[in-house]
């Protein structure tokens, strides 16, 4: 740094070395300098510059860089240096020798910017108050000698303070979005496990501007490897068991509290409508196939967390503020499931009398949708926009029984 400067002082000394102002102005000034006589003051650390002390070594240059000339042939020599793009630090130092051993002399001022920052995980938010950057203005400084016309002046020693990002700014940007809960209080001790550990896994994640979230990624490959426990899910449009059930609730309630946040999440559809949510805003996923996604497309980091009690899931997003209010809407067309009976002896011998049933297949509503998403400024509608058209199969339900009628003397019993 230290030879990029004294080149560059080199360089100008022999740019200006024929320029004809500068020797015009030369010739019209005494033989003694125009001088630049001042103190810089710091609290009570102080420092002086004089101008006459400081080219004792440089008679020889007097002419190219105007040591004897006065303020207006100083400024214009300053301003045309300045136009030919060349670095700033050479120019003080061309103009005033030794600039930067003044500028040098305050170093102990200098400290770098620290944001306030945010810690986002399980337990919330935690924040971290910063402090502004601090470093000697040297532009001001130079002007401030330049204009100081001849005379002993004292100087304030002038700082750039770089701002920091400030707690009350954070908090400006974390503020709640969105939330969303499902419930599942009549779910089995297995479902109700998978649940909650799929949501432990996205408590406390950050977003970051522009960077794509993955459900699947984050939760990871639903196996009995990896914790996972075996209960229903839907799978070729019936209920089945399967390691990972529950995880698919999960995603639906946080694809609905994005929804509300102002994001529109890349999400697939069950083949079966779900209990727990409305038709069109269920969000299926499978590792390896089907995932939950979205882009933070704010300018700002958006933070997630997750909640369970045992009985409901609730995800809730963080970020900026949103531009407005979102409200979901859900118009369905619905094919209505029928109840089928039937009788094999065979296949359940457990089932001998009419009032001994068994359902072999839960029935579903085959149901078409188109999920909406409206957008209030306050209480007025600025635009309803259709976000997904989904079919969902009808499955009829299959009830098996038994062929005899009960003798009037037997009692019941059902069948599990």
């Amino acid at each position: 740094m230290k030879k990029n400067l004294l080149f560059a002082i080199f360089t100008l000394a022999i740019v200006f070395a024929g320029v004809s102002f500068c020797r015009q102005a030369y010739a019209e000034q005494n033989t003694e300098p125009w001088n630049v006589n001042v103190v810089i003051v710091n609290g009570e650390d102080t420092a002086v510059y004089n101008l006459k002390n400081n080219i004792k070594d440089l008679k020889d240059q007097s002419e190219e860089r105007l040591f004897y000339s006065g303020y207006n042939e100083r400024k214009k020599l300053y301003d045309y240096l300045l136009s030919l793009d060349l670095p700033r630090e050479a120019v003080y130092e061309y103009i005033f020798p030794n600039f930067k051993q003044i500028v040098s002399r305050f170093d102990y001022v200098t400290r770098d910017r620290i944001d306030a920052a945010v810690n986002f995980g399980k337990n919330g938010f935690a924040y971290t108050e910063g402090r502004d950057g601090v470093r000697v203005d040297t532009s001001k400084l130079f002007e401030l000698m330049l204009n100081s016309e001849g005379k002993k002046m004292r100087i304030r020693l002038p700082l750039e303070i770089d701002k920091a990002l400030t707690v009350a700014e954070l908090k400006r940007n974390t503020v709640k979005k969105a939330s969303f809960t499902t419930q599942y209080a009549s779910s089995g001790a297995n479902r109700c496990f998978n649940i909650a550990k799929a949501a432990s896994s996205l408590n406390g994640i950050a977003v970051e501007p522009g960077q794509k979230f993955s459900f699947n990624e984050i939760v990871g490959e639903r196996t009995e490897a990896n914790g996972y426990k075996t209960s229903k899910i839907i799978l070729d449009g019936n209920y089945q068991d399967g390691v990972g059930g529950g995880v698919c609730q999960v995603s639906t309630t946080l694809y609905n509290a994005l929804l509300l946040a102002g994001f529109l999440p890349r999400a697939a559809q069950h083949s079966l409508i779900s209990g727990y949510v409305k038709a069109g805003f269920d969000a299926m996923v499978s590792y390896g196939t089907t995932d939950l996604t979205f882009v933070n497309d704010t300018e700002h980091p958006i933070y997630i967390s997750a909640s369970i009690n045992g009985k409901s899931v609730t995800f809730t997003v963080y970020g900026e503020p949103n531009k407005y209010r979102v409200e979901r809407e859900s118009v369905e067309e619905r094919d209505k499931f029928c109840v089928i009976e039937i009788v094999d002896s065979k296949k359940y011998p457990e089932l001998v009398y009419e009032d001994q049933i068994k359902v072999i297949t839960s029935g579903s509503d085959g149901v078409k949708t188109k999920s909406y998403l409206k957008y209030y400024d306050g209480d007025t509608l600025v635009e309803k926009k259709l976000i997904r058209s989904n079919n969902y199969k009808r499955v009829d339900k299959v009830v098996a029984k038994g062929a005899l009628p009960r003798p009037a003397e037997d009692s019941f019993e059902g069948v599990e």
